[in-house]
C-alpha cells in the first residue's frame, strides 16, 4: 500500500485484492484485472473486481496502467517492458513442449513457473515444465528427458527445465498451500488439456483458495497420432509398450534409485525443495516457495 490506511475502512474485497497484489509483489509482477479475479479469495464477478480496482486507484491504494495493476510503479514498468521477451519465450516453450511430448511415457506437457504467468523478467529465465506421465513411469520419463538434455542441449536448462513429474493415476498434490495453488492455477497446457482437467479434479483445494478460478474440463485425449513412440507395430506394439515389455520396471526402479540419490545429495541447500515418491519426481534446487509463503503470511491483510 502506498499510504497508511485504516484497515477497518477497507472492505473485504479491497483486502482480498491487496492480498493478491502483495503475493505477486514478491516477484515484482503486476497483474491484469482478469488475473486478479482468478486469484481472488472471494467469490465475485470480474465486473465487481474492476469497479473496486478503480475505486482503489482513486484512493491511491494501488497503481494502474494499461489494465495492469500493482502496489508500485516498478512492477508495472517491469511487466510492460517484458512483453516482447515473454512472447518470444512462449513461442520457444511451445516448440519445446511438442518435443517433450514425443518422449516415451509422457502423457501431458504444461508450462509452469514465471513464463506461465507471462512474468519472465530476463532472457536467462528458465522455462519450467510440469509433466504428467503414464502410470508408474515418472522416473523413466525423467531419465529419457535428462539424457536428451545432457547430450543434445549440453545440460543447459534454460529452455528445458524439467522440474516436476507426476503420473496419470496419482494426480493429487501432496503440498496444498497458496503457493502450490497459484502454480497449479497458472499452468498453461502445451499438450493434452483434458488430462490437465483430470489433474484439477484431483486437486479441489485450488478452488478453495481461488473460488473464481475456472479449471479445464477433464476429457480423454488420444495423442497416438502425434508421437512416433506411440505408433503401433503389430508384432511389438507401440514404442512405449516395447520399452514396457522388455525393460519397463527395471528402468523405472533404476532411474528412481539414481535420481533419488542425486536429489538427496543436492538437497542440502536450505533453498532446495523436493518431491520424491513412487509416483512423483520433483526437485527445485533454488526454490522460492518457503520465502514466498513467509513473505505473504507476514504481509497479507486478515
Amino acid at each position: 500500500m502506498n499510504q497508511k490506511q485504516d484497515l477497518k475502512a477497507l472492505t473485504e474485497i479491497h483486502k482480498a485484492i491487496i492480498n493478491v497484489l502483495e503475493y505477486f509483489d514478491f516477484f515484482n509482477h503486476s497483474l491484469h484485472s482478469e488475473e486478479i479475479h482468478r486469484y481472488l479469495s472471494i467469490k465475485t464477478s470480474q465486473k465487481e473486481v474492476l469497479k473496486n480496482l478503480s475505486e482503489m486507484t482513486k484512493s491511491n491504494l494501488i497503481v494502474n496502467r494499461d489494465d495492469l495493476w500493482a502496489l508500485n510503479n516498478e512492477s508495472l514498468d517491469i511487466r510492460s517492458n517484458n512483453l516482447k521477451r515473454n512472447s518470444r519465450l512462449l513461442k520457444i516453450s511451445k516448440r519445446m513442449g511438442w518435443l517433450i511430448h514425443q518422449f516415451p511415457f509422457v502423457k501431458g506437457v504444461y508450462l509452469s513457473g514465471s513464463l506461465s504467468k507471462l512474468g519472465a523478467n530476463n532472457d536467462d529465465d528458465d522455462i519450467d515444465y510440469f509433466i504428467i506421465t503414464k502410470n508408474n513411469r515418472v522416473w523413466s520419463a525423467r531419465l529419457f528427458l535428462t539424457v536428451f538434455k545432457k547430450i543434445f542441449l549440453m545440460n543447459k536448462k534454460r529452455y528445458l527445465c524439467i522440474n516436476f513429474f507426476i503420473d496419470e493415476h496419482h494426480l493429487e498434490l501432496n503440498k496444498k498451500n497458496i503457493y502450490t495453488a497459484v502454480e497449479s492455477a497458472s499452468l498453461m497446457a502445451l499438450h493434452n488439456k483434458g488430462l490437465l482437467g483430470k489433474f484439477y479434479e484431483k486437486n479441489k483445494f485450488i478452488q478453495d483458495y481461488f473460488p473464481n478460478f475456472i479449471p479445464e474440463k477433464a476429457y480423454t485425449f488420444n495423442s497416438s497420432t502425434f508421437s512416433r513412440w506411440r505408433v503401433y507395430d503389430p508384432l511389438f506394439g507401440t514404442g512405449d509398450q516395447r520399452i514396457n515389455n522388455f525393460w519397463g520396471d527395471w528402468i523405472e526402479n533404476k532411474a528412481r534409485e539414481i535420481f533419488t540419490r542425486r536429489m538427496l545429495k543436492n538437497s542440502r541447500s536450505k533453498n532446495s525443495n523436493s518431491e520424491i515418491s513412487e509416483h512423483t519426481s520433483g526437485f527445485w534446487p533454488n526454490s522460492v516457495q518457503n520465502r514466498v509463503l513467509e513473505n505473504y503470511n507476514e504481509k497479507k491483510l486478515v
